[in-house]
């Protein structure tokens, strides 16, 4: 139960007397949640602002669209309330009508309910009044009028069912609640193209309505019903700037009464590569590290050794659990034993052009897209002596491509674009498991 039916029904949210308690890391820097004490707005990109302009604007459907791990749902529980945020995630959905089965599940509306009604019952009354009022003719199905009236009222009751939709927007159209639709592409196509058609609707009816997307998916709610074409506020949410991952270090570490280095909270932020959860994480397991994961008495100040940095970002790599993507990127596609060239890394190891492709992405200074030129320096850069050439290369990342499409079909983790030859890592966590976790060591 995550709503209140009768609060959302009269404009109100219930609320919790919070416990007090010692404030510890756990509490301040939360990967997986809403950062209560590390919430940062991003510098001058005004996106609260853009929100809440967007979601005061009757009739529009609101889309962030944003890569993944962004923040996309952290600013939409900023702007709107943790209470009045109504989370649909499209993943599970196999018919239209689910969609407001989980909004009223979440609003905690009864499966059924009780109406009373009252019915009047009148003779002398001319039968064809029967479908449009509320009489009904004792005399059955007689015509014309009758000389005796006579007329009583009846009350009872009625057992009503959710209306789905209709009930949705009955209890919603108007408040400030939003329904913020995740994940819309993991819904069959033809799914998508009735619910589409119903989030028109119901932004029509002034219900609120956000959705979260990946920047290639961004557009599927209106591919899906070109009609709401004009009806949808793009709001873009990017990668974060190392200044700005930085002020969730700070502001955390703040709350802990803890003054951290500013060289350490640099190197955190460079890691993260623009996303603020995985700077969450790594600022979590710094915390655990440095030992200060419960607030301190007194103020101290801390900084990061070199192998407290690298033991926080092995640490924070078990929460990026990519191990049977990347054992398929390295086996590649299949082929016969010894058809594969190896190849010397000059930290000892060896392996074919698969491995020094991967091995490639994780080296400095870390980016999420990569050139051809890019890619065919940092390949030859790893091996002592002979390297892969270049066709070989590009064959390599196109055939990465097409299994991390095959592994996880509805995400969009590693991509090769064969016209402008670029390799891309749109999920930050894939390219930080690449370089943290044992994954990759040289091992030969």
């Amino acid at each position: 139960m995550h709503g209140s039916y009768d609060a959302i029904r009269h404009g109100g949210a219930m609320t919790k007397a919070a416990k007090t308690k010692a404030l510890t890391a756990h509490d301040v820097f939360v990967p997986s949640s809403f950062p209560e004490h590390t919430y940062v707005a991003r510098g001058d990109e005004d996106l609260e602002d853009k929100l809440r302009f967007a979601l005061k604007t009757k009739g529009q459907i609101v889309s962030l669209s944003g890569p993944s791990k962004s923040g996309k749902t952290v600013l939409v529980e900023k702007v709107v309330g943790k209470d009045k945020l109504v989370p649909v995630v499209g993943a599970g959905i196999r018919a239209p009508d689910e969609v407001w089965t989980r909004v009223l599940d979440w609003i905690d509306a009864p499966s059924e309910s009780m109406e009373m009604k009252s019915w009047q019952l009148q003779t002398g009354a001319r039968v064809g009044a029967k479908a449009e009022t509320d009489v009904i003719v004792a005399s059955g199905e007689a015509s014309g009028d009758l000389n005796t009236a006579f007329t009583r009222r009846s009350t009872g009751s009625e057992r009503k069912r959710r209306r789905g939709l209709e009930q949705v927007i009955e209890e919603l159209a108007g408040s400030d609640v939003v329904v913020l639709v995740d994940d819309f592409h993991y819904m069959p196509r033809e799914v998508r193209i009735e619910v589409a058609k119903q989030l028109k609707e119901a932004a029509r009816r002034e219900v609120k309505i956000v959705t979260a997307a990946v920047p290639h998916r961004a557009d599927d709610v209106i591919r899906a019903n070109p009609e709401l074409q004009g009806r949808v506020t793009v709001i873009d949410v990017g990668y974060w700037r190392p200044r700005d991952l930085a002020r969730i270090a700070h502001s955390g570490f703040d709350a802990l009464n803890v003054d951290l280095e500013a060289a350490s909270t640099e190197r955190l932020a460079h890691q993260a590569s623009g996303s603020p959860q995985l700077m969450q994480a790594l600022c979590l397991y710094a915390c655990f590290v440095l030992g200060t994961i419960d607030r301190m008495p007194k103020r101290i100040s801390e900084k990061l050794k070199e192998e407290d940095h690298v033991k926080a970002c092995r640490l924070t790599s078990t929460i990026a659990d990519f191990r049977t993507l990347v054992d398929a990127l390295e086996a590649g596609p299949r082929a016969r034993s010894g058809d594969r060239k190896m190849y010397r890394f000059k930290g000892g190891s060896s392996g074919d052009v698969y491995r020094a492709v991967l091995k490639a992405i994780a080296e400095e200074p870390l980016v999420l897209a990569f050139d051809y030129d890019e890619v065919l320096r940092r390949v030859r850069a790893l091996c002592d002596g002979e390297a892969p050439g270049g066709s070989s290369v590009t064959g390599a990342c196109a055939h990465m491509a097409r299994l991390a499409e095959e592994q996880l079909p509805t995400a969009r983790v590693l991509t090769w674009d064969e016209r402008d030859q670029i390799l891309e890592i749109p999920d930050p966590y894939l390219s930080f498991y690449l370089r943290w976790s044992d994954r990759l060591r040289d091992v030969d």
